[in-house]
């Protein structure tokens, strides 16, 4: 991909941040909208409340995805994320979705997270779904190795690195194909929906349909 243009970053991307995506590869920072025409757009104002706070040592950058492309939309050097947003350490920032959203989201930590071979964020992901079946969990299906997250639905489940989080088998760092990753810590938690029949586990937390609970998303 050729590199994008940081000198005047889009609102919400600081200028460092910026030229990092675009030296490792990212198609481009995305718009950080904030009007609700967006479907995804930076604010409070919607029927789906997302807070991502900065837990870590370092500052980060969240980026974060729909499925308009269908799960190529997480191929950031192919796609532009939708939003790309600096978060210092101990800051946060409020996204708003729609209902009737897939997607998902990741964050790159103090200018070091790189990308995988296949051209997504090589972290640990979070991933959702909202409107009727909200759903939410954590994947370290790319990088087994990543970091922290948490997503805490106000309504009681937690999704993190070890509740309703997907996961590898048989010690693999990355895994994809059908019957190599398993969905654990899910089963016990009040609001879940994991579903265990065929060859793959679905679901995560839910209990939040139509924007009846907020999420708090955490990065350590």
């Amino acid at each position: 991909p050729r590199a994008f243009n940081c000198n005047s970053p889009i609102a919400g991307l600081n200028k460092a941040d910026c030229e990092y995506l675009s030296r490792i590869g990212f198609a481009g920072t995305g718009s950080n909208p904030t009007n609700s025409g967006s479907r995804i757009w930076i604010g409070n104002n919607g029927p789906n409340i997302f807070t991502f706070t900065n837990r870590a040592s370092v500052d980060i950058v969240l980026v974060l995805w729909d499925n308009s492309n269908g799960y190529a939309s997480s191929f950031v050097t192919a796609h532009a994320p939708k939003l790309t947003y600096s978060i210092p350490k101990g800051g946060s920032v409020t996204v708003s979705l729609a209902n009737g959203v897939t997607g998902g989201y990741s964050a790159i930590y103090g200018r070091t997270t790189v990308i995988s071979p296949n051209g997504q964020v090589f972290n640990t992901w979070g991933e959702f779904t909202t409107g009727q079946y909200a759903t939410i969990d954590i994947s370290r299906m790319v990088n087994m190795g990543g970091n922290s997250f948490a997503a805490r639905v106000s309504t009681g489940c937690t999704a993190d690195n070890s509740r309703c989080a997907y996961v590898c088998k048989g010690g693999k760092n990355t895994c994809w194909e059908s019957g190599t990753y398993d969905l654990i810590g899910c089963s016990s938690q009040p609001n879940n929906n994991a579903w265990y029949g065929g060859a793959n586990p679905e679901g995560g937390c839910a209990g939040w349909s139509n924007g009846s609970g907020r999420i708090n998303a955490e990065f350590s």
